[in-house]
């Protein structure tokens, strides 16, 4: 008799942890399923069903073109559990990234508008669970001009600040990890002359850092 009210309570213990592992990955975010929900007005270009074919023809290998609402096509880029990249147009792509807090996720998307006519610049927003939008600025505080460079004169920082009125930014999810880069995208549009005299100062790309809670600039 104890030995059956054992294997019962082995059986229930089980039964439970079951249970819970599937509310877990129930209440778990991925990428695939944020891009088909999120009530973000860019994804109105392709509707909801559309989207859900281009990820099951991905899934099988084969990248498909689907029409959008301009009379284009869209297609995936690349796709990993918390992670999808988009073509929507010649012109824009979107990234879903699915982040880890202390408790649950959030959504990021980074959609970015340019081509070799316009600077690439990029918008990002935040999403809680329920596809609500956050306030981004609790999340990061977006590179500004300077991160950009390394100054060695008040003269030299000035010069930048005359040439570089507008900065555009091309934030890019890094595809593995939790990480973003950042780039600054205005050197095909200055002169040859103006652009040479700032690259010395110029970094290439920042990297920023995800810390569980929100990005922070790596130093």
């Amino acid at each position: 008799m104890k030995g059956v009210c054992i294997l019962v309570i082995l059986m229930v213990s089980a039964l439970s942890a079951n249970m819970r592992a599937e509310i877990v990955a129930h209440d778990t975010i991925t990428a695939s399923e944020a891009f088909v929900e999120l009530p973000i007005s860019v994804l109105d270009l392709i509707d909801k069903s559309r989207r859900m074919d281009m990820l099951d023809y991905y899934a099988a290998d084969s990248i498909a073109k689907i029409p959008n609402v301009m009379e284009g096509l869209s297609f995936l880029d690349k796709v990993t559990r918390d992670y999808v990249k988009a073509n929507l147009t010649p012109v824009s792509t979107i990234t879903v990234k699915v982040l880890p807090l202390k408790r649950g996720e959030v959504v990021m998307t980074a959609y970015t508008i340019g081509d070799k006519d316009q600077a690439y610049d990029t918008e990002l927003r935040f999403y809680d669970s329920n596809y609500t939008e956050l306030k981004t600025a609790k999340f990061i505080k977006p590179a500004t001009l300077d991160d950009f460079f390394d100054y060695p004169d008040k003269e030299s920082k000035k010069r930048v600040a005359e040439l570089v009125p507008f900065p555009t930014v091309r934030y890019e999810p890094d595809v593995n990890g939790t990480g973003m880069s950042a780039e600054l995208t205005v050197g095909q549009f200055m002169s040859a002359d103006d652009y040479a005299s700032i690259k010395p100062l110029l970094k290439p790309r920042l990297h920023y850092k995800w810390t569980g809670s929100k990005f922070n600039l790596e130093k």
